[in-house]
């Protein structure tokens, strides 16, 4: 995987005949060009899975209906997989990572010692970064500044807030 980049994840299966919601941790160069499969981590390795289709909702949010998924029995297997590509792929399809937050998908968000859920998407609203955040099958925008971010754990995969009451 060394020469693998996650470049997004697999979320709650859409429909009964295997597509996903998805969500990419980094931002495309173009909604109307992506790449012809992603890899998976499976037994023994990554393994390709080709797009059937692909319908983006913005840069980073989406449908994704893979060739070899065709069920919600085989999608339920694959939710929460991280998408891979080579370098080289990465390079053509996506943006460089500059002040992108977009690496925070798939953290686990805290506020102080209490585990609050996932972050599930980054929200670029003007003048503010947002951190979507399912908490209890609900989700919870969340805005990424100082006075609120105590720490980001890279190694551990956690963001850790400290909210005020009531905020979620």
């Amino acid at each position: 995987m060394a020469d693998h980049i996650s470049v997004g994840i697999l979320r709650k299966p859409h429909g009964l005949s295997g597509a996903f919601n998805f969500t990419l941790t980094r931002e495309l160069k173009s909604l109307k060009k992506h790449p012809a499969h992603f890899f998976i981590e499976g037994k023994g390795g990554l393994i390709p899975y080709f797009i059937a289709s692909l319908e983006l909702k913005d840069m980073f949010t989406g449908l994704l209906t893979l060739e070899e998924v065709d069920s919600i029995e085989k999608a339920k297997q694959l939710t929460g997989s991280e998408l891979y590509l080579d370098e080289k792929s990465v390079a053509s399809f996506f943006k460089k990572d500059t002040d992108d937050y977009g690496f925070l998908i798939g953290y686990t968000a805290w506020d102080g010692e209490r585990e609050l859920g996932t972050v599930t998407a980054i929200e670029e609203m003007p003048g503010q970064v947002l951190a979507v955040i399912e908490v209890a099958g609900e989700e919870v925008m969340v805005p990424l500044v100082d006075d609120l971010v105590v720490e980001i754990d890279k190694r551990k995969k956690k963001i850790i807030f400290e909210l005020p009451e009531g905020l979620v």
